[in-house]
């Protein structure tokens, strides 16, 4: 779910002067813990204690959208192919996807991408200009694929002197005004700085209207119009915080039942699946994305091993290589040498295809046990997840591809990351008040997903 955050600034998630806490400034303080050529690793730090692991009455169905062209540039798989060379067709059958859910912007609803990778709310306007990405001229409104367009209502209040915008790797951006509404999002209504979209180069899936932000550390997208500087504000997660209607956390269930819901989005709490009431947690890192169209903040963590039929392979975790939690992304991305012992283990083995960027497996092959070990708890994969269906073939054959792939050697530049095919196993508790993510492991729970 481009689960990337939002491009990093010296400014805190909590908009500074609008912060009621305690501690001056409280996330402004960073401690870098790595950097390389390619990105930075730092350390937010904490404003609360812990927040309690409860069951919240506030939460969302997701639901899947396929962006168009098999693209969703806000997904931490979607960096990684960027910034990396080589080919990955099957990959991208599986990367191209978001969640969605539903807000009321004002007195109107809408389906909007849910994005743990950025800040902004923002909604595309009636009568917008849409831009054709590959001419950049004026083309129709349709040709953008966003869903219903928002009225704007006399009720918003435009803010003078500022601007909206926000650019992606593959070209796509928006720009508009910002101004202030009432925003509802799982039936918590707040007074809400929003982005309003007057022109876009967007490549829409037919269905959403726009994008709520969850990002960690906020850069958001307004910007003085006199002198093109940050205006940094308070995000929809801060805002409900600010105004004591949730704890500064929210939690997130990938699910992989296709006939229902295909996830839950809780505020301030956990949503409502079965798990194991065992939470480990971990401290959040952020990771920060350069030498990219836009800049990305990832909600990263450090694992101490993954396991492999009863043995933990130490040299996939440590706290010098770190991992992208991304709801955003289907895939586990994994350290070449581990990625290659892991697919091997698969009965018949998998085998890697240059071609398709991924380790093509029979589809009736037996998985390993495998896991994810994070603060001396493990974590085991289904094995529902470790097998995908990528389709047919030319033939007719129906291919399948494993759920962990190669993310590269180096891992000082390399990224890698957990995606839903680890957390479609746990409720992810992303405590932004205590910098630190907490995992519980789902109870088992019966699929009719393809993949």
């Amino acid at each position: 779910m481009y689960i990337p955050v939002g491009t990093l600034a010296t400014a805190s998630l909590l908009a500074g002067a609008a912060l009621a806490a305690p501690a001056p400034s409280p996330l402004k303080a960073r401690n870098i813990v790595r950097r390389s050529g390619s990105h930075t690793v730092y350390k937010p730090t904490p404003f609360t204690a812990p927040s309690h692991n409860k069951v919240s009455s506030k939460y969302l169905e997701l639901s899947k959208t396929k962006t168009k062209g098999n693209v969703n540039p806000r997904s931490a798989a979607y960096v990684k192919r960027s910034t990396s060379s080589g080919s990955s067709s099957l990959i991208s059958l599986f990367e191209g996807e978001e969640f969605a859910t539903s807000i009321t912007i004002g007195s109107d609803s809408f389906d909007v991408i849910v994005d743990t990778g950025s800040s902004d709310t923002w909604v595309v306007k009636t009568g917008f200009t849409c831009i054709d990405l590959d001419t950049g001229r004026e083309t129709s409104e349709s040709s953008c694929e966003f869903g219903s367009t928002w009225t704007v209502e006399s009720s918003f209040e435009e803010i003078e002197g500022e601007e909206f915008a926000i650019e992606y790797g593959d070209g796509e951006y928006l720009y508009g005004v910002m101004g202030n509404e009432t925003v509802t999002l799982a039936d918590i209504t707040v007074d809400q700085t929003i982005g309003v979209v007057t022109e876009a180069a967007w490549e829409g899936d037919g269905t959403t209207s726009g994008l709520t932000g969850l990002a960690y550390p906020a850069l958001t997208s307004a910007y003085s119009t006199t002198t093109d500087e940050q205006v940094v504000y308070s995000g929809i997660i801060t805002t409900m915080w600010e105004e004591g209607l949730i704890e500064p956390l929210f939690s997130l269930a990938i699910e992989r039942d296709v006939s229902g819901a295909a996830g839950y989005l809780a505020l301030g709490g956990l949503p409502p699946v079965d798990f194991v009431e065992d939470f480990t947690n971990t401290s959040i890192l952020v990771t920060n994305i350069e030498g990219y169209s836009k800049t990305y903040d990832f909600y990263t963590i450090n694992i101490d091993a993954v396991t492999l039929n009863g043995k933990s392979l130490t040299s996939a975790g440590g706290d010098d290589i770190q991992y992208i939690v991304d709801s955003g992304t289907t895939l586990n991305y994994y350290p070449t040498s581990i990625a290659e012992e892991i697919n091997a283990a698969f009965s018949p083995a998998a085998t890697y295809s240059d071609e398709e960027g991924a380790y093509i497996v029979d589809c009736d092959a037996t998985p390993p046990t495998h896991g994810i070990t994070i603060s001396g708890k493990t974590f085991f994969i289904n094995p529902l997840d470790m097998i995908l269906d990528a389709g047919t073939d030319d033939e007719g054959n129906t291919i399948c591809i494993s759920g962990i792939v190669d993310g590269g050697s180096d891992t000082s530049e390399d990224l890698y990351i957990l995606g839903d095919t680890f957390q479609k196993n746990v409720v992810t508790v992303f405590d932004i008040g205590a910098t630190e993510l907490r995992f519980a492991a789902r109870e088992n729970y019966t699929s009719n997903d393809t993949y």
